[in-house]
């Protein structure tokens, strides 16, 4: 179900209201980062969808495909191709466990999640070197309280 949109106060829209400016920001920040990141995800013949496949097996190896899509947020079909992909290109496993299959990286998986994911790391630390230590983690708490906020929301 979609949510409904507010009902018009009759006020004309503005963008000098502080959670308006807060979201475009928000919105263009991560847009910009997100291009930048794609482009060097390309370099390794990957798109983001399959980056975050990668990193999350990597992560936690064992997972089933449902735990997969609902820790990535998306449907059991969406992820199943992005699966299929990413077995074409050896990098991941499944392997039978009961009635489910797990998920694992192949050792080919492994050495791309062993070199990619501390590259991010070190990128991401980059491309926030603008706020000190202690902005970016107020940043991430006050970003965890809208998350919790939306989350109660839905």
């Amino acid at each position: 179900m979609k949510d409904p949109l507010p009902h018009s106060t009759g006020r004309r829209a503005s963008t000098a209201r502080p959670a308006v400016l807060a979201w475009l920001r928000m919105i263009r920040l991560t847009g910009h980062v997100g291009r930048r990141w794609t482009r060097i995800l390309q370099t390794h013949d990957l798109n983001p969808a399959q980056f975050n496949v990668i990193a999350t097996i990597g992560g936690a190896p064992g997972l089933t495909q449902r735990d997969l899509s609902h820790k990535l947020l998306v449907t059991e079909g969406n992820v199943s191709q992005l699966l299929r992909t990413l077995e074409r290109r050896c990098l991941l496993e499944r392997r039978s466990a009961g009635k489910e299959k797990q998920l694992y990286l192949t050792a080919n998986g492994q050495t791309l999640f062993g070199a990619l994911i501390p590259a991010h790391e070190d990128w991401l630390v980059e491309q926030f070197g603008a706020l000190s230590t202690d902005e970016q983690t107020q940043l991430a708490d006050l970003l965890r309280r809208l998350e919790r906020a939306q989350r109660e929301r839905s």
